[in-house]
C-alpha cells in the first residue's frame, strides 16, 4: 500500500521533466532505442555516422527525434535534417514532428510560417535537400549535427557537392560537428554515399546496419506481405529495401544486362581476328574516350581490349599520339578506326595523320538495345583494366525523361558507353578469310596452343592459316 505522503506525480509532470533536459528517447520504440544508443555513445567529433536501415523501422521518426533533442539541448543552434530534395524532405520530417508536437506538454514547438523551419525553444530545426543550397539559406549560423535522411534517391553529383562545400562548412564552429545518416542505399554502386561515405565510417567505427529480421514490431504477416510486395525474398527491392544489401538496380541503368561477374574477363593470352579502335569525342563538355576492340570469329564474341579517356577541352595535339600508341602497344596496328568527332575532324587527319571513318548515327535507343541484347547472349567481353567503361556499364543511367545519358562528375555523360555503343556497330564480324576451309578455323584455345614450345615447329602452319597468328600478347 502506498503511504498518503507520497505523492504520483502525473505523466504531464515526468514528461515535462524529460523535455526540459532535453531527453525524449521514452518516446521510441524498443528496438529504435539501440540505433539512439549506439550514435549518442559515439564521440563528439566522429565525422560521419552511418546507420543503413530497413525500410518501416522508424530511422525516419528516429532523426527527427534526435534532431528535437539537440534543439533542446543546445540553445542557440540550427539542426538541419537533409534529404534528396527538399519536398521530399519537407513530407517526411512534417509528418514526424506532427507526432512529436503531440507529445510537448510545455508547448514548446511552434512552427514556422514556412514549412522547412520549426522553432524549438531558442534552437530552429530546419528542413533541406541536395538539390538546394541548404547552407547558403542558414547564412550567419551555426549547425550543431546534421541528420540526412534517405540518400537513396538522390543525385550523386548534388549529394557529393552538398556534402563537401554546402553541409560541410556549416558545422565549422559545432560543439559536437557530426552528420548522422540514416537511410536504405542508394540504387547505384558508384554513388559517392558508398564509394566515399560508407568507407569513411566503416574505418571510423560509426557503421551500422538494421535489416527487416532486426524489427520486432513487424508480425509474421506483416513480414511476409513485405517480402510479397517485393516479388520475393531475392529480388533487388527486397535486399535493398529491407536488407540494406548494396546491389544494382536494374531497372535505372542503361545496360541492364550487364554482369560484372559474367562479363569482365583477362584476354591477354587470346588472338583476335578483326581489331578497331572506336572514339567518342568529348569536345569541350565531357570526357573524350577511346576504346581498343576485337573480334573473335571462332566464338562470336567481341572483346574491349582497352580503353583511354581524357578530360573536356583536351587538345587534338595530346590525344592523337595516345592513340597511335593505344594501337601499337597491342599489336594491332591494321585496326579500323572509328570516331565521333565534329570540328576536330579535319586538324586529326591533316595536321596529326589521324585517319578515321565517321560512326554510323542512328536510332539512338536501338543502339542501345543492340548492346543489352549482346550482353544478355554473354557475347561482350571486358579487360579488367577498362575501369571507367565497367564503371559506366555498371551505374551509368537515363535522366528523368529517359532521352538522354544522365551526366556525373565520375562518369561524364556515359562516353565510354557511348563509344561502345559505335563499336557494337562497326565493328566486323564476318570470316576474316572466307577462302578459308571450315575445317581451318579454329578456336582461341586451339590457337594458344600451337605457341608452346613444344610446338614451334608449327608455327608455320599457324602463320599459313592466320597471318596475324604473331598478334595474339600484349
Amino acid at each position: 500500500m502506498v503511504p498518503d505522503e507520497i505523492e504520483i506525480p502525473n505523466y504531464r509532470d515526468i514528461a515535462e521533466f524529460f523535455w526540459k533536459r532535453g531527453e525524449l528517447r521514452y518516446l521510441l520504440w524498443q528496438q529504435q532505442e539501440e540505433i539512439y544508443d549506439n550514435i549518442r555513445a559515439l564521440p563528439k567529433f566522429q565525422e560521419n555516422i552511418v546507420v543503413l536501415c530497413s525500410r518501416q523501422y522508424g530511422k525516419s521518426f528516429l532523426g527527427v527525434l534526435m534532431a528535437v533533442e539537440d534543439c533542446l539541448r543546445f540553445p542557440g543552434y540550427t539542426v538541419p535534417v537533409v534529404g534528396p530534395t527538399i519536398k521530399q524532405t519537407v513530407d517526411i520530417v512534417n509528418q514526424a514532428m506532427r507526432k512529436i508536437e503531440a507529445k510537448d506538454p510545455m508547448g514548446i514547438i511552434k512552427r514556422s510560417k514556412s514549412e522547412s523551419r520549426w522553432y524549438i525553444g531558442e534552437s530552429e530545426l530546419v528542413v533541406g535537400g541536395f538539390d538546394v543550397k541548404t547552407a547558403s539559406r542558414q547564412r550567419g549560423k551555426t549547425a550543431l549535427r546534421i541528420y540526412v535522411e534517405e540518400v537513396m534517391d538522390s543525385n550523386p553529383d548534388d549529394y557529393r557537392e552538398s556534402i563537401r562545400s554546402d553541409l560541410g562548412p556549416m558545422l565549422t564552429h559545432s560543439p559536437e560537428p557530426q552528420i548522422i545518416f540514416l537511410t536504405t542505399p542508394p540504387r547505384i554502386p558508384d554513388h559517392p554515399f558508398i564509394t566515399e561515405t560508407i568507407p569513411a565510417a566503416k574505418l571510423a567505427n560509426s557503421f551500422y546496419e538494421y535489416t527487416i529480421d532486426h524489427n520486432k514490431q513487424l508480425s509474421q504477416e506483416q513480414y511476409d506481405a513485405c517480402v510479397r510486395r517485393c516479388g520475393g525474398k531475392d529480388t533487388v527491392e527486397f535486399l535493398r529495401e529491407y536488407m540494406v544489401k548494396v546491389v544494382r538496380d536494374t531497372s535505372i541503368v542503361v545496360v541492364s544486362s550487364f554482369n560484372r561477374e559474367l562479363d569482365v574477363t583477362d584476354q591477354t593470352n587470346q588472338r583476335f581476328d578483326n581489331y578497331q579502335v572506336v572514339t567518342d569525342w568529348g569536345g569541350t563538355r565531357d570526357k573524350t574516350v577511346s576504346l581498343l576492340m576485337a573480334y573473335d570469329y571462332a566464338s562470336d564474341v567481341d572483346y574491349v581490349l582497352d580503353e583511354m579517356s581524357w578530360p573536356s577541352n583536351t587538345p587534338t595535339a595530346t590525344i592523337a599520339p595516345r592513340l597511335f600508341e593505344l594501337e601499337k602497344m597491342h599489336f594491332s596496328t591494321h585496326a579500323e578506326r572509328y570516331a565521333d568527332v565534329q570540328q576536330v575532324g579535319p586538324d586529326l587527319i591533316q595536321t596529326h595523320g589521324y585517319n578515321f571513318s565517321n560512326v554510323p548515327k542512328g536510332d539512338w535507343q536501338a543502339a542501345i538495345n543492340k548492346l543489352n541484347v549482346r550482353f544478355s547472349q554473354r557475347k561482350m567481353k571486358i579487360h579488367p583494366r577498362c575501369k571507367l567503361l565497367i564503371q559506366t556499364l555498371d551505374s551509368g543511367i537515363f535522366n528523368k525523361q529517359r532521352t538522354d545519358f544522365e551526366r556525373t562528375e565520375a562518369l561524364g555523360h556515359c562516353d565510354a558507353l557511348a563509344a561502345l555503343m559505335y563499336g557494337n556497330q562497326t565493328l566486323k564480324r564476318a570470316n576474316p578469310d572466307p577462302s578459308m576451309s571450315s575445317a581451318y578455323v579454329y578456336s582461341n584455345q586451339a590457337s594458344s596452343r600451337l605457341f608452346r614450345p613444344e610446338n614451334a615447329g608449327m608455327l608455320s602452319i599457324a602463320k599459313a592459316i592466320n597471318p596475324h597468328s604473331n598478334r595474339w600478347k600484349r
